[in-house]
């Protein structure tokens, strides 16, 4: 590579991440993958990319230098999912390739698609202004597939140090609205999640045998089940401890934005609960929800094999709102579980323990996004908050920085599913729309 050179190839960059095989049991690719990264911005963007260890996956933090020591923050994370079965994807899950329109390939929408995007849209952006006032930094990591374990803790040891002059992050992850229309959010939901698992027995039994007299983990779930949700309600005492009703302006917003029920149902392959929109969004942004998200237990095959099974491991997982607060959730959940973990029949583990979190944006502060959506032409909508999880309380709570969410990838991209993708026209208006907010970014100069 030549250093310091516009990427004149976008689409290459893409296809080398989605080579390195960034799962979290593939550490020497893992690793590999955070190199290539770093040395894109090295050699492109005229930044210097630090390898910070975090007590696991390392996390590069580059920096752009510019006049200015105030900063702005762009977020993403290397790593991807496992693609499970290889065979049930339509084309090799590590291999770029163009269907249709899309780039399919794990990690084309969640991250890499948009992470390449944004160091694209630097590239560029640095290209053209060889004297910039403002200075630009990304924070990418390792392990935001494994619940950003280790995030939090290694931006609060760089709160001091290279990150003491961030103003603004920019998270660049999620998806756009279901319309197709690019989208800037300023709250996301935050999570809860824990994985549970109960012991019966030494070995299934024939029911024949024990039933009635051999406790079923099945049912035995079924009990710890009712004990945290009514079906309707999650029954843990301060459970909706900070729960905001939407706001007049969060309720125009919403008004705002577009619906359409046939589109979204088909989407989600499966109906909706509500078509109204404003209770469909109001119910994404501004309820908590309560999930489970799998359970694994005995025998499932064809014809009938009568026993009694001798364990049950089961996920879950809550998102949360406004002000909900998830040690506290946490110390419920446990308080609830007690009998069953102190019978020894029941063990489990936190997986998430994400926070929500909010930014306050003035219109000011808002046109900037707008501004730059319409110099890229691209429509760009505006949400009070993202349904989905990211970890962005690490930026609003330890920093004390405005933190914004401007989602890359499509809607449909199936991140976290076969056949993961990103549409060209997603990827190729990303590189435009990171370009564009720099600009406008230099020309306000913060």
């Amino acid at each position: 590579m030549t250093k310091n050179t516009r990427i004149t190839d976008p689409v290459a960059t893409l296809r080398q991440a989605i080579h390195l095989q960034s799962t979290s049991i593939e550490l020497d690719q893992r690793d590999a993958c955070c190199h290539y990264i770093g040395e894109l911005l090295e050699n492109h963007c005229e930044a210097k990319a630090e390898y910070v260890e975090t007590g696991g996956a390392p996390a590069i933090l580059a920096t752009i230098p510019g006049e200015s020591t105030d900063t702005i923050l762009y977020y993403g994370h290397y790593d991807v999912m496992d693609p499970g079965d290889v065979d049930d994807w339509d084309s090799d899950p590590f291999t770029l390739t163009l269907r249709n329109g899309r780039y399919y390939g794990r990690g084309a929408g969640d991250n890499k698609g948009q992470l390449l995007a944004v160091i694209n849209g630097l590239s560029q952006f640095v290209a053209d202004h060889p004297n910039r006032k403002q200075t630009i930094q990304l924070l990418i990591e390792g392990e935001e597939e494994q619940g950003s374990i280790h995030l939090a803790s290694t931006v609060a040891k760089l709160k001091e140090t290279g990150l003491a002059n961030v103003k603004k992050v920019i998270v660049c992850d999620g998806s756009m609205n279901a319309s197709g229309d690019h989208v800037l959010r300023l709250a996301n939901r935050g999570l809860y999640g824990i994985k549970l698992h109960i012991h019966t027995a030494d070995h299934a039994n024939h029911s024949g045998n024990a039933g009635n007299v051999l406790a079923n983990p099945v049912l035995v779930f079924q009990d710890v089940l009712n004990r945290l949700y009514d079906g309707q309600k999650v029954r843990l005492p301060h459970f909706y401890d900070g729960v905001l009703e939407p706001s007049k302006e969060d309720l125009e917003a919403i008004v705002a934005l577009p619906f359409d029920a046939d589109q979204a149902a088909e989407v989600f392959g499966g109906k909706l609960l509500t078509t109204d929109k404003v209770e469909y969004y109001t119910d994404l942004m501004f309820k908590p929800s309560f999930n489970v998200s799998g359970v694994e237990s005995g025998y499932n095959g064809e014809g009938v094999k009568t026993i009694i099974p001798s364990e049950l491991s089961a996920s879950l997982n809550m998102r949360l709102v406004g002000h909900q607060d998830p040690d506290v959730i946490d110390q419920d959940v446990k308080a609830a579980l007690k009998p069953w973990i102190e019978s020894g029949v029941l063990s489990c583990e936190v997986t998430g323990n994400i926070p929500p979190s909010t930014t306050i944006a003035t219109a000011e502060e808002k046109q900037v996004f707008k501004l730059a959506a319409g110099k890229a032409n691209i429509p760009l909508l505006v949400e009070p908050c993202m349904p989905g999880t990211v970890p962005n309380y690490v930026w609003s709570e330890i920093l004390k920085a405005q933190t914004f969410t401007l989602p890359l990838a499509n809607f449909d991209q199936n991140n976290h599913s076969l056949n993961e993708n990103i549409t060209q026209a997603a990827f190729n208006q990303g590189i435009a729309l990171i370009a564009a907010l720099a600009d406008e970014f230099e020309g306000a100069c913060l």
